[in-house]
């Protein structure tokens, strides 16, 4: 069977994502175990508060280490810049910034990570009317706007 390597690469494959999930399964219980310890402890205090009332929080997401404060939405915006009005899609501004810093442009996994981070920034920086994108879809490209606030990237970087 001349397929075999396949087979056998697709059943190992296979293994590490069941085992993956075996193992998330294990710390989802583990972490509804102690929502519930917590949720008894609460009605301990405050039997008159539903703990389900309780607004849950977005776990934090750790930064990058490979940007200093701010410098990521900069290059960002030198891109948009340098590009003077014309539209330029998110990989072509990930290019430039990874070009920019002396990254690697074929780490595809570095490039997945910065372009969706480019991409919430440049949403965010959309609704400030900073930025506009052209278009719909996958590979939208992004301009900024006519009034360019080039002091809307210190607020978030």
């Amino acid at each position: 069977m001349a397929d075999s390597h396949v087979i056998s690469t697709l059943r190992e494959k296979r293994a590490a994502v069941s085992g993956l999930i075996e193992k998330l399964e294990r710390n989802l219980e583990q972490h509804r175990a102690d929502l519930a310890h917590i949720d008894d402890v609460l009605r301990l205090f405050r039997p008159d508060q539903d703990p389900d009332e309780i607004k849950s929080k977005r776990p934090y997401v750790r930064r990058t280490r490979y940007f200093a404060r701010n410098q990521f939405s900069r290059l960002i915006f030198d891109t948009l810049r340098k590009a003077d009005g014309k539209p330029i899609s998110g990989d072509e501004i990930i290019n430039q910034v990874l070009a920019a810093k002396g990254f690697d442009t074929a780490d595809a996994v570095m490039r997945a990570a910065l372009r969706k981070q480019a991409l919430t920034m440049l949403r965010a920086y959309r609704k400030r009317a900073a930025v506009e994108q052209t278009g719909l879809g996958r590979g939208v490209p992004w301009k900024l706007t006519e009034n360019d606030l080039g002091s809307c990237y210190n607020d978030r970087g």
